[in-house]
């Protein structure tokens, strides 16, 4: 392999922090936009979306100020849009010699504007301005390494983190907030059961397209589907997937890396799994288990990724999962 197993690595993963505090920005300015500002219970579920819930409670009161100052501002939660952009950057200062300048450049400063964040910019009537100035520095990023990184295996690694990321965030949305959350227990009002699938369709950046292919309805099993299924959008699950399955062909095809095959096969996983949701005609009342299956099959594809190209044992790239990878950011700043 031509670009450096400890520089693939920083790719994936910086890659995976950008999408992690984008996805964690909408969730919360989604929240801020259609739910409640003040009832606690509205906020909750962002921390069982990150397993975060016994964390959480043995330190503070689960208000929703406290919520959403651990997800935006906390440095101590590691999966907080702060400790997100601070990773990231350290990954790109790792990778300083290899990146263009105008990456470097432009997450710099966004991470500055990021670590200036205070209170005031998350008290709830500045909390959807904040958040969506945030997703729009990720998204900046995003777009200006798709514009700038030259296309050797590097950018291929950069469009696995940024594909394994996105899959698992909105499995985790799904899962949560649909599967296992309020999903369950709908209201009959139309008005709020609009809202509610407005606000799934909305935070995983799909609320138009939706509505411009299925004009006649919103229902659960449609939103679903559409967002496990459709080979078209970009923050679907099988969209994900498929790319996904193309930067390891690629790694493996013009590239030669023949240690992608177990990658691939691990890929090839999901990709059944995807086919046989689609023929599942009550994917809807097995969608927690599926997403589940998802989360556990991405965690496995990542864990063949590092021991394939980063020269991880498996052991080592479980925890690096876990623990967000900052002793490997650690490692090499």
């Amino acid at each position: 392999m031509r670009v450096l197993a400890r520089n693939a690595e920083s790719l994936f993963w910086l890659a995976r922090y950008l999408e992690r505090a984008a996805s964690l920005a909408r969730v919360i300015e989604m929240q801020s936009s259609f739910g409640s500002h003040a009832q606690s219970d509205g906020w909750a579920w962002l921390l069982t979306l990150h397993n975060d819930e016994a964390r959480f409670l043995e330190t503070m009161e689960p208000t929703a100020g406290n919520i959403v100052a651990f997800y935006v501002t906390n440095k101590e939660n590691p999966g907080s849009v702060r400790a997100s952009i601070h990773w990231a950057r350290e990954n790109a200062r790792a990778l300083r010699p290899f990146i263009p300048t105008e990456m470097w450049t432009q997450l710099n400063a966004f991470y500055d504007q990021v670590e200036h964040i205070g209170d005031d910019h998350v008290q709830p009537s500045r909390l959807s301005r904040t958040c969506a100035a945030i997703r729009a520095g990720c998204l900046a990023q995003i777009g200006t390494a798709e514009g700038t990184l030259y296309r050797d295996e590097g950018y291929q690694f950069f469009r696995l983190g940024l594909l394994v990321e996105r899959a698992d965030q909105t499995s985790r949305l799904l899962d949560v907030k649909f599967a296992q959350g309020a999903g369950a227990q709908r209201s009959s009002d139309p008005a709020q059961e609009f809202v509610f699938w407005s606000t799934i369709l909305r935070t995983a950046a799909a609320y138009q397209v939706f509505h411009r292919l299925e004009p006649a309805s919103a229902g659960p099993d449609r939103v679903a589907r559409f967002l496990v299924l459709n080979q078209s959008h970009p923050r679907s699950i099988a969209y994900c997937v498929r790319g996904i399955a193309a930067a390891l062909h690629v790694l493996r095809g013009p590239f030669q890396l023949a240690a992608a095959n177990p990658c691939l096969e691990a890929c090839e996983v999901l990709t059944e799994g995807l086919a046989e949701a689609e023929r599942d005609r009550d994917l809807l009342g097995r969608l927690h288990n599926f997403n589940d299956w998802v989360q556990r099959a991405l965690m496995r594809l990542t864990t063949d990724i590092g021991v394939a190209f980063f020269r991880q044992k498996p052991a080592q790239s479980a925890q690096t999962q876990t623990q967000g990878t900052q002793t490997q950011s650690q490692s090499q700043s």
